[in-house]
């Protein structure tokens, strides 16, 4: 008997929404707002996460990196000290390598990039815009688990030494300048000077909707003499199986200092950090992103809830007779209370659903627009359904309460 009062009280609820669509659907406005926001921004946080964290897996394990400035402190205004550092040499490669007994190979990476106007690299009549150039020495591969070489050779020491102008290109830029032959031996034009291919990578694809595959790879020798003010470098550092991070990490910090002549009673001059450091950075990045959404979904579903409360006022002026008249044959309080509750559940609820689908379509259309990486989380999906049902609740108690006050036989006599 129960469940079938129940049942009736949400029949009734649902008849009262399809009786005003118009208004009901300017209502939910708020809620649907709401709830898209959510769903579609952790879709494409949840997805973005994975996309970094595959990203820095496939890197390999067991890796250090050594920057000039520590992770993070880009951001904002820099003070004097930061700014006047000056950049890891290209011989700190090296000297790591030899003086460290934790670590089993270094590259030295540097990246020149310009936008206007465009970096070019050419052969023949085919031309691709904005490759990404790199410096490395002869160990990049050791380093790098996700790339290996298709066809032809990686460069070697004697190369880098020499600076021999060579390089090894991406599957992207393969398929840009050598759509239907084969690119070994070959001489292209980067910014107006020659580079021999000697091998080619592995297609790895996207990542975070950029591609990876467009890049260019030469000697960290031949980048200095092709590009002598690009000296922002990077040393990639992997560790021998079974050692110890930390102290790896004291055995490069130890090098660097001497090597950058910071005395005994001075901080580090650079940055010595961990995969684990990038994702903790990166995470913050996204609980940042995070709560902006926790922020402007809130303000939605705060109007929706209070658009509901409104119309559910208005609703039982509308409706006064009605209550009267149900109090006449017997209608409990508490089932005049729960027919209006029901009803702005059922409100916001309807809203929650669409703005479900609406998220996950949006969602679908990032991706398809961006090549942003969307993960649509069944988790994200039930916590829209719990909020939209809670601001039902919250904002449909005093409507619902007032309604169940009523005192039946003014309620009756209402005009």
């Amino acid at each position: 008997m129960r469940g079938g009062l129940v049942k009736e009280i949400f029949r009734m609820a649902l008849d009262s929404i399809r009786t005003n669509k118009l208004r009901s659907s300017l209502t939910i406005l708020g809620i649907v707002i709401g709830v898209l926001t959510i769903v579609g921004m952790v879709s494409v946080i949840e997805g973005l996460n994975a996309s970094f964290a595959k990203q820095l897996e496939s890197m390999g394990s067991n890796l250090l990196f050594v920057y000039r400035f520590e992770p993070g402190v880009h951001f904002g205004r820099m003070p004097a000290e930061l700014r006047n550092r000056k950049p890891i040499a290209f011989a700190d490669a090296e000297v790591i390598e030899r003086s460290c007994p934790s670590v089993a190979a270094v590259t030295s990476e540097v990246q020149y990039f310009r936008f206007l106007p465009p970096t070019r690299a050419k052969y023949l009549a085919n031309e691709i815009e904005n490759p990404q150039v790199y410096g490395a020495n002869h160990r990049y591969l050791q380093i790098y688990e996700e790339h290996s070489v298709d066809s032809g050779r990686f460069f070697t020491e004697t190369e880098n030494l020499n600076k021999r102008e060579v390089c090894v290109i991406g599957a992207g830029v393969v398929d840009a300048l050598f759509p239907k032959q084969e690119p070994l031996n070959k001489t292209i034009t980067l910014e107006g000077r020659k580079l021999l291919v000697v091998g080619t990578l592995t297609r790895i694809g996207k990542f975070m909707g950029q591609e990876r595959d467009n890049r260019i790879i030469m000697p960290t020798g031949t980048f200095r003499r092709f590009f002598p003010g690009e000296d922002d470098v990077t040393l990639i550092i992997k560790l021998r199986s079974g050692a110890s991070l930390q102290k790896a990490m004291d055995e490069v910090t130890n090098v660097m200092r001497l090597r950058r002549k910071v005395k005994a009673n001075e901080k580090n001059n650079f940055g010595v950090f961990t995969q684990d450091t990038i994702a903790g950075l990166y995470t913050q990045i996204t609980g940042a992103a995070f709560l902006v959404m926790i922020i402007i979904s809130s303000i939605g579903l705060v109007v929706g809830g209070i658009g509901v409360m409104n119309i559910m006022l208005v609703s039982v002026k509308e409706r006064t007779r009605e209550i009267g008249l149900r109090k006449a044959i017997g209608a409990r309080r508490v089932e005049i209370r729960n027919q209006f509750l029901y009803e702005a559940i059922v409100l916001t609820l309807s809203g929650g659903i669409v703005g479900i689908v609406c998220g996950i379509l949006l969602s679908l259309l990032i991706k398809s627009l961006s090549g942003l990486p969307i993960s649509v989380n069944a988790l994200s999906i039930i916590a829209a359904l719990a909020v939209s049902t809670s601001v039902g609740l919250f904002f449909g108690i005093y409507p619902a309460s007032q309604a169940a006050k009523l005192d039946p036989v003014k309620a009756l006599h209402y005009e």
